[in-house]
């Protein structure tokens, strides 16, 4: 296996994926009923899912993902930093745009009916969608390269012995 994806390709990436899928199904569920529900606006929503999910994946990365037990106000700071960065950019530029391109197509526009027929329900939803699949990538890869990056030098450097690649 080429050595770069080796080093992305790991157990975190299997169990992010699988605290991923739970945490998505809780928090994303807990938005659009918000939204869909409650009455709760598409710019409000989300930040209860994105709250709650952060505090989740903090906890998550934290002790079980990339089991960094050291505790730092660097690196919380990094932490919020990295998810403010990540919500503005998937829910502010990733997900209007690919909403405006998607939703011309009828069965797209169906899908997201699932709240009404209303045009900003139909939007509102596809935008949390888009946006929070976005988010989940970008944050895949600010918590591990940026929040918790000392973990992945160990790792980095443990696979390259494994490869017998020279340490730097």
């Amino acid at each position: 296996m080429n050595k770069r994806l080796k080093r992305m390709v790991d157990r975190t990436l299997v169990y992010y994926v699988i605290i991923g899928i739970l945490n998505f199904i809780v928090c994303t569920a807990l938005m659009f009923l918000l939204f869909n529900v409650c009455g709760f606006s598409d710019h409000v929503a989300p930040l209860f899912n994105y709250g709650l999910g952060s505090v989740i994946w903090y906890l998550a990365c934290r002790y079980i993902l990339f089991r960094d037990m050291g505790h730092s106000w660097q690196q919380l700071a990094r932490f919020l930093l990295e998810v403010v960065v990540c919500y503005l950019i998937s829910y502010y530029l990733i997900a209007p745009l690919l909403s405006k391109a998607l939703l011309p197509n009828p069965r797209v526009r169906r899908f997201f009916s699932f709240g009404g027929e209303e045009e900003d329900m139909i939007c509102g939803n596809c935008e949390m969608t888009i946006g929070t699949a976005a988010y989940a990538i970008l944050n895949y890869f600010g918590q591990r390269y940026f929040v918790f990056s000392g973990r992945y030098e160990l790792h980095r450097k443990r696979c390259d012995a494994e490869d017998g690649a020279p340490e730097e």
